[in-house]
């Protein structure tokens, strides 16, 4: 693909991705000020003084790289993805892998680095607006989530797994709108014209 066809889909994300993270950052700062009771339970922004929004600041900057580098990849590879995962987009996820560039899964991993890029944004979305329950003095059900998971674990690991699962499964939801997504792409006449490869059976 060439570059003009990449960079508008990319600069959309990038908008989404800000817009997005700049709602959770500030609804988390109402939420914290909405009075006792409420604390952030995302333990990498915390610091010796409580939340950080230094902290935060820096690990949306790079979790937005992140996440512009996966949407590029779906983008850039997007005529690769084998027709029958465009039907079957949650039947795609069935089998794990670790390496999306190997000839043996680019049929897929396309879909899926969309899937994710679409499911952090829609994360973030759902963290503000659990903020802004908290700041309204209602009970956040993210937050219920993670501290259920943490009095069984620990917070590092608590949040992080309430966290990693929320985000596989809007992936995994979300898989049928990327799908879409990567349809509407293939149609962009700037696509270069990529033989797909062959596809397995599902399962």
């Amino acid at each position: 693909m060439t570059r003009p066809a990449i960079l508008p889909p990319a600069l959309l994300y990038a908008v989404a991705y800000l817009l997005a993270s700049g709602w959770d950052l500030w609804t988390t700062m109402l939420a914290l000020r909405a009075g006792a009771g409420v604390h952030e339970g995302n333990v990498f922004t915390l610091a010796d003084v409580g939340y950080s929004l230094g902290r935060a600041g820096a690990i949306t900057l790079m979790g937005g790289l992140a996440q512009l580098a996966l949407f590029v990849f779906g983008v850039r590879n997007v005529t690769r993805i084998a027709p029958l995962w465009l039907d079957r987009p949650l039947a795609s996820f069935r089998r794990p892998y670790l390496n999306p560039w190997s000839r043996r899964h680019i049929d897929r991993s396309p879909l899926h680095a969309l899937s994710y890029a679409l499911a952090f944004i829609s994360l973030r979305l759902l963290a503000a607006g659990n903020n802004w329950i908290l700041a309204e003095g209602g009970t956040g059900p993210l937050g219920l989530l993670v501290t259920w998971a943490t009095r069984l674990t620990t917070p590092l690991i608590g949040f992080a797994l309430s966290m990693g699962g929320l985000y596989l499964l809007l992936a995994l939801a979300l898989s049928p709108l990327a799908a879409g997504l990567a349809r509407w792409l293939m149609n962009d006449p700037a696509l270069p014209s990529v033989p797909l490869p062959r596809a397995r059976n599902a399962g």
